[in-house]
């Protein structure tokens, strides 16, 4: 009875001794605890934390790509204290446009000088623009004439007064700005466009936004009228701005803070002469056409 009970301690020693070889046995069930809950379970009441949804991966950007660069700004607009600004122009430069300038030009603290007459034509300013030039010495020049002729029977007549105009100015920025119309001109506005170079020419009918609000003669704009001609005229004097640093190679763009780019070649073509590319047609090819339509 001592043996056999001496074998089964020395068989159980050997179960115990190959489960500590073999590791440890897996968990077993859950023991309850006192208030019936699994234990390691969160208390009871307390919902268990949601799991973190997976957050989606950005997409790989293609290798060897390049990163366009954000487009660059336009410098800003500036040019230094106490530049002279002459305008002159007929009663239309006061049909609220010289009075919408005035404070864009005081905000640049420009020396902003407005000489306009009703009733003035070309011909009438032509004889003054050297002695104004001379008193004033301005930095850029801006000229509002022809209202007054566009029922002009012979606007080509007036093609000298405007050149005599430009020559006076002597070089220096300028802007002939053509008056909107109200009615069809009999070519005053040509003429003014293909002998005002080198001034740039600011084609209002083409440039400001349409019809301009009149007042009750139908001809001059109103003050709501003046001020979107202002407007768009300061929008594109701005966008036509040489910025110091460029232009180097022109001599007459680095003389003044208000220098302007160049004009375009279609600025001061002539609405009756075709654009350029344009292909003529023979006369054999225009009496096809005629014969049939």
């Amino acid at each position: 009875m001592g043996r056999e009970i001496r074998v089964r301690r020395w068989a159980f020693a050997g179960v115990a001794v190959a489960g500590m070889a073999c590791g440890a046995a897996p968990p077993g069930p859950p023991v309850p605890s006192s208030s019936g809950d699994p234990a390691g379970a969160p208390p009871s009441g307390v919902a268990p934390a949601a799991g973190r949804p997976p957050e989606a991966a950005a997409p790989p950007a293609p290798s060897g790509a390049a990163v366009a660069p954000p487009p660059a700004a336009p410098p800003a607009f500036e040019v230094p204290p106490n530049t002279a600004v002459l305008h002159i122009g007929d009663s239309f430069a006061l049909a609220g446009f010289a009075q919408a300038l005035r404070p864009r030009m005081q905000e640049h603290r420009v020396r902003y000088a407005v000489k306009a007459e009703t009733s003035s034509y070309t011909v009438t300013w032509a004889s003054r623009m050297e002695l104004l030039v001379a008193n004033y010495q301005p930095d850029l020049v801006i000229i509002s004439l022809g209202a007054n002729e566009v029922e002009n029977v012979n606007p080509p007549a007036h093609a000298g007064a405007i050149r005599r105009i430009v020559k006076a100015i002597g070089g220096r920025p300028c802007v002939w700005v053509s008056p909107p119309l109200w009615r069809k001109d009999t070519g005053i506005i040509d003429v003014i466009r293909t002998n005002s170079a080198p001034c740039r020419f600011f084609d209002s009918d083409a440039l400001v936004p349409g019809p301009l609000p009149r007042k009750k003669d139908k001809i001059h704009p109103n003050e709501v009228g003046g001020a979107r001609w202002a407007d768009a005229f300061w929008a594109w004097l701005m966008a036509e701005h040489l910025p110091p640093g460029e232009g180097e190679g022109d001599p007459e763009a680095r003389r003044s803070p208000w220098a302007l780019r160049p004009s375009p070649p279609e600025e001061h073509r002539s609405r009756a002469q075709p654009p350029e590319g344009t292909a003529q047609r023979d006369g054999t090819a225009s009496g096809e056409q005629v014969e049939r339509f």
